[in-house]
């Protein structure tokens, strides 16, 4: 399986390279993602280009392809060729709202482009899915007819277009179902957030204190990887909140000492100072009684910070029960 480790950047256009290599620089990222295909149609010379580019630079190429409800069988040849001209992975897209649905066709379309996939012995490995939350979507059959070649992992896209409220979308919607879809994806999927500042061409961008939600929402889960989209629509403003989200893999031994970590946001009403949750990795050692006394924490407040890692697995919220690898809010 190809995990990914860092902080990625959706293009929609090769010409905004530049100012993705520059927000790259400012929020410490490590991927750009470049669209290759869009429904049945493939763009040869983006791709070609692109990942040159990009790897010329230091950096991890990530291609992605819109899918519509005309993307059928004919869809392979971008993702095909995406992973034979050296990109990481293909991420397939959902977009928001979904797929229009006519009896099933469009599902019907995708369920032929996964047996195309398979057909050619396609890395699904280094296959992605991002979609909305199914919650979010009118009919579900996209997702369902996709997960079992997207074996890479799920890509939610945490946007306001389903909620104004990112504590309902990304802690209801999204890791609190993970369940449901496991069930459809056979497994538990590796989960790598999507946000966006501007969720739809038809309305403005959320100023930065209305982004500051959605920005702790993913990181009090300790991801390993997130993405934003798109970097023509984030604003500077909102740079340095991203660069101050911790990336749990890039940690060097596990553990990074616990320190008051705050961000200056530029807002309509001047510079807001956002305290940053600190987080740690658990070990095999630890218990949940020991993390509380090391840290000066009240067990109410280790259980409002932590409890969602319990609660999103159906597990009683046992302090004999801690898994390694989890990352713990403690500050």
């Amino acid at each position: 399986m190809t995990r990914l480790c860092g902080k990625g950047i959706w293009l929609t256009h090769s010409h905004d390279f530049d100012r993705a290599v520059e927000m790259t620089t400012r929020i410490g990222g490590t991927h750009l993602f470049v669209k290759t295909g869009h429904g049945p149609i493939y763009f040869p010379e983006t791709t070609r280009d692109m990942v040159q580019r990009i790897r010329s630079i230091g950096l991890k190429a990530i291609a992605w392809v819109q899918l519509t409800a005309d993307t059928s069988r004919e869809g392979r040849r971008a993702i095909a060729k995406s992973l034979d001209r050296g990109y990481e992975a293909v991420v397939l897209v959902v977009p928001p709202g979904g797929l229009p649905s006519q009896d099933g066709k469009a599902a019907a379309l995708l369920r032929d482009l996964a047996e195309a996939l398979v057909d050619v012995e396609t890395p699904v490995e280094r296959l992605f899915l991002a979609s909305p939350p199914l919650s979010a979507l009118p009919d579900p059959g996209a997702v369902e007819a996709l997960v079992s070649v997207c074996q890479g992992g799920w890509m939610p896209l945490c946007f306001a277009a389903q909620s104004d409220d990112a504590l309902q979308v990304i802690e209801q919607e999204v890791y609190h179902q993970l369940d449901a879809l496991s069930m459809i994806w056979g497994k538990t999927p590796e989960v790598y957030p999507v946000l966006a500042q501007r969720h739809s061409s038809k309305v403005g961008a959320m100023l930065p204190e209305e982004f500051i939600p959605w920005v702790e929402g993913i990181a009090r889960h300790g991801v390993n990887f997130f993405s934003v989209y798109a970097v023509a629509d984030t604003e500077r403003a909102l740079w340095p909140m991203l660069q101050a989200v911790n990336v749990a893999c890039l940690e060097t031994d596990g553990r990074n000492p616990v320190q008051d970590r705050v961000m200056s946001v530029s807002t309509s009403a001047g510079v807001t100072t956002v305290a940053q949750p600190v987080y740690i990795t658990v070990k095999t050692s630890d218990t949940v009684w020991g993390i509380i006394a090391r840290h000066g924490l009240k067990r109410e407040q280790f259980w409002t910070w932590n409890g969602h890692l319990w609660d999103s697995r159906g597990l009683p919220r046992d302090p004999d029960y801690l898994q390694e690898g989890w990352r713990l809010r403690v500050k």
